[in-house]
């Protein structure tokens, strides 16, 4: 027997037995509630918070999640997950309601496709198909759309195929299915479905769709045509779809593709979406061509997720929506450098939520003249200073959250005009110092976190604490605050309200600098008089304790100013003189190249070094590979045929068996004068080069003094080497006319005569 049609007698077997025994949870069957009104209570219990709406229209119901005791725990992303905004379903498929008369749950049951049509087809005679507003058909084996099932519920609401491997939305197929015609269908959950291309008319029959979840899939395009009959859609979820074939794909072609490639769509693709309030594109890299498809989502769109989209960069396209009211942008990397103060220009009148989370933002000037802004999320980012914040222009901020900076205390009040700012948080910066402007500025707060950072156990410090841990009863204070003649705290600091909403022993312990160790601030009094057990920094203390950092740190700040100075000047120097040196270092390692070599061993005639001797050649001519023909077709002859001129040319009178070097060296001592054919590509060849810092070596060696240089060609002063530069300061050169006929007879003459001379 079929194994598929085993599992599904056995899937009815259990179905069968479930409807006997279902009963609505926490209701009886005498209860005279409407239905309705219970489904209401049912559909809150998957286990996540509810973000829906609570009527039609009104906000979502989104938690930002930074009230929590323990607030190193953040949201993944602002907007949560699917399961937010489908409380009407568990994370492993199967629906939270229980009502049998209207919900239908086929999940999990290792269904195939003929095996889902042979379980419907058994049910009918049970169930009253008509009625079903809930069908739950997730993690399955599902390969194929059920569209002839799914043509049996003709009041379906709610619908989740939620991990069933659809094998039929390829672009080899010709003919692809689409959704049948589900006329209430309200809420769709098409989540890891192994979808990678739709149709373009495939939602045209689910006109009053309004939640559509197609996270975690494929989707390589959105075509233009595919939301035309969605014009109720408020909610769309594409977020975490993944790409990774088609950035294979473009790789194999060029591997920076892979830095651009992501799901692409059509431009004008979320234009019917007029009543779209919600959109999620967290973890789902696009195209850079795609951000347009942003511009023409309509003016209703309020909460938008862009986190870890891994943003190219701060495109316009992404805030042309001027409702928008809940923004997270997390996960930008490198977003800090690109913003600037009209980054969210068009948000000004409409924003009230910014998660702008681990982003490198290092300026906060972007914030002005967001004044409706509520919460501002700025964890994980590389902000140093509050000091050019302008808060000013935040009148409605409640929330700030700036864990995880680089803030250092600030010397004056920061949040004195935001009269509704109730939760601060600056777990784990650099605050050192609690200063009297930052008490004033936590005077009005209800919750506050502060722990993480190496604060000192300074009089402000161990007041705020015991403030807060509800000892204000007992604090020692002197009319006018006075400490002592140091050292003074304000009375009007009345922090009587506050709470330490992260509070862990180790996190707020202080540091007291005259010990170097870190104290429990409950032990400590309230900067009372100095007495053997006070641990408090006095003024005098304090001073004390900045001279021992001044004396132990006086020396290596001496030093590194030298050595950086020095540094410099070398740098400086090495810059200026770089020419002089190379030369020095080419002549250097010519002269070391030579002195390995035994002149005993050379074939070289000795006697070429005494005046009267005769020598083989008469000249010696080094010349690049590419002057090759210059040499061979036009000067060789009018020497050696023309003016009886033996000329020594390596690829002629290189003597066999011996290296290169010693064949150099050999012929420019057996020849009475040396030649350079200089052109830009003798000054390009290795070969040519040495031979020419060779040449002058020699000649300086052998106290000789002829040499002759001739020019085939200008050579540009950038590339002309120091060598060539002092030779031809110091030698007469003779250059090539390319053009001139006339002038090339006078050029041979002169070359006859240099050559004649130099035999006498």
């Amino acid at each position: 027997m079929d194994v598929e049609v085993i599992s599904t007698a056995f899937c009815l077997v259990l179905l069968l037995f479930g409807c006997a025994v279902a009963n609505p949870v926490g209701f009886t069957e005498d209860d005279p509630r409407n239905i309705t009104e219970s489904l209401v209570v049912e559909e809150r219990g998957n286990g996540y918070d509810n973000y829906l709406p609570l009527e039609p229209g009104a906000p979502y119901n989104i938690h930002l999640n930074v009230l929590k005791n323990d607030v190193q725990k953040d949201p993944d992303c602002m907007l949560g997950n699917a399961y937010n905004y489908m409380p009407w379903l568990f994370p492993n498929g199967s629906l939270t309601i229980k009502n049998e008369s209207v919900a239908l749950d086929l999940s999990n049951l290792m269904l195939g496709d003929r095996g889902l049509v042979s379980l419907v087809d058994s049910l009918h005679e049970l169930t009253n198909y008509s009625n079903i507003r809930y069908l739950a058909l997730g993690f399955n084996q599902l390969t194929l759309l059920p569209v002839s099932t799914l043509k049996l519920f003709s009041s379906l609401e709610y619908l989740s195929l939620v991990g069933n491997p659809l094998a039929d939305f390829t672009l080899k197929l010709e003919t692809r299915p689409k959704l049948p015609s589900l006329p209430a269908l309200v809420s769709l959950d098409m989540r890891d479905c192994r979808l990678r291309n739709f149709p373009t008319d495939f939602f045209n029959d689910v006109p009053k769709l309004q939640y559509l979840f197609l996270a975690y899939n494929y989707i390589s395009k959105l075509p233009e045509p595919l939301f035309n009959r969605l014009s109720k859609l408020t909610h769309l979820d594409l977020s975490h779809m993944n790409n990774t074939d088609r950035e294979e794909e473009l790789r194999a072609e060029n591997p920076f593709m892979k830095l651009i490639a992501g799901m692409d769509m059509d431009p004008n693709v979320f234009e019917p979406l007029v009543k779209l309030r919600f959109l999620d594109l967290s973890y789902t890299k696009l195209e850079l061509k795609a951000f347009i498809a942003l511009s023409s989502l309509g003016t209703r769109l309020e909460y938008a997720s862009y986190c870890l989209m891994e943003l190219p960069t701060l495109l316009d396209h992404l805030f042309l929506m001027r409702s928008i009211k809940m923004l997270d942008l997390s996960g930008y990397i490198g977003g800090g450098r690109t913003l600037n103060k009209g980054s969210l220009t068009l948000l000004r009148d409409s924003l009230e939520v910014l998660y702008f989370r681990d982003s490198e933002i290092h300026r906060l000037d972007w914030l002005q003249g967001l004044h409706k802004l509520r919460v501002l999320n700025l964890r994980g980012n590389l902000v140093t200073s509050l000091i050019e914040a302008p808060f000013n222009d935040l009148p409605n901020l409640e929330v700030l959250d700036m864990n995880f900076n680089f803030v250092q205390s600030w010397p004056n009040e920061m949040f004195s005009q935001n009269l509704k700012l109730n939760f601060v948080s600056l777990r784990y910066n650099n605050l050192m110092a609690t200063t009297s402007a930052m008490l004033r500025d936590f005077e009005d707060l209800k919750y506050l976190a502060i722990g993480g950072n190496s604060l000192k156990c300074s009089c402000n410090y161990v007041y705020l604490m015991q403030v807060a841990a509800g000892n204000s009863s007992v604090l020692v204070l002197e009319k006018n605050g006075t400490i002592d003649s140091n050292y003074t705290l304000p009375v009007e600091f009345l922090v009587t309200h506050v709470n330490l909403l992260d509070f862990k022993d180790e996190d707020y312990r202080c540091m007291d600098y005259t010990t170097r160790v870190k104290v429990n601030p409950y032990e400590l009094t309230v900067c009372a008089h100095e007495d053997e057990d006070n641990y408090i920094n006095t003024g005098e203390e304090e001073q004390e304790y900045l001279e021992d950092i001044i004396e132990d740190y006086l020396v290596i700040y001496i030093v590194v100013s030298f050595l950086f100075v020095l540094l410099m000047g070398i740098t400086f120097f090495i810059y200026w003189y770089w020419f002089y040196i190379k030369y020095f270092c080419v002549m250097f390692k010519n002269s070391a190249i030579l002195s390995f070599f035994n002149d005993d061993q050379l074939y070289l005639d000795k006697s070429s070094l005494i005046e009267e001797s005769m020598y083989n050649y008469d000249v010696f001519v080094s010349y690049s590979e590419n002057d090759r023909f210059w040499v061979l077709d036009r000067m060789l002859p009018m020497l050696e045929q023309d003016s009886f001129v033996s000329v020594c040319l390596h690829e002629r009178d290189f003597e066999v068996g011996y290296s290169i070097l010693e064949n150099i060296i050999s012929c420019m001592d057996r020849s009475r004068c040396l030649m350079l054919i200089v052109s830009e590509s003798f000054l390009q060849s290795r070969w040519c080069q040495f031979e020419m810092h060779l040449a002058q070596h020699r000649l300086l060696e052998t106290r000789r003094d002829e040499l002759i240089l001739v020019l085939l060609e200008d050579i540009p002063k950038r590339k002309c080497p120091k060598t060539l530069s002092y030779l031809m300061k110091t030698k007469t050169y003779i250059k090539w006319p390319r053009e001139r006929a006339q002038e090339q007879e006078l050029f041979w003459k002169r070359l006859r005569r240099a050559l004649t001379t130099s035999k006498r």
